[in-house]
């Protein structure tokens, strides 16, 4: 698979409650990530319908050699989240964790900050 479609379905797996599809996009390291957004999300049926009726859209995608970087839109929350991309394995997974250092346009690293998650 592209990378784009790797970010599509990885996004399209957590938003429809597919964790053990979003696995497979992902690489293993964030295999604890996943299960924390699935565990929010099922003692919360707000935090899940949340998730659910967001409109979220690959927005960009950078690749350089065996890594890159996938930035996602929300439409709904009006935000972004990146995350790194990376090849494991000759498949591009999604590396999905709390902060990340990912690179910007220069090649220089950012860390990312938390997603936002203060608003309802």
């Amino acid at each position: 698979m592209k990378p784009d479609e790797v970010a599509s379905s990885f996004m399209y797996a957590l938003q429809h409650a597919h964790y053990d599809s979003a696995k497979y996009y992902a690489t293993k390291d964030s295999y604890e990530m996943i299960d924390l957004v699935a565990s929010i999300a099922e003692s919360t049926p707000q935090g899940k319908k949340k998730i659910q009726q967001s409109e979220i859209v690959v927005q960009k995608v950078f690749i350089q050699g065996d890594s890159g970087y996938v930035t996602y839109l929300n439409k709904t929350a009006h935000t972004t989240e990146t995350f790194p991309l990376v090849l494991e394995a000759g498949k591009w997974k999604i590396r999905f964790a709390h902060q990340l250092p990912v690179p910007d346009s220069s090649g220089t690293e950012q860390i990312l900050p938390p997603a936002d998650t203060s608003n309802p």
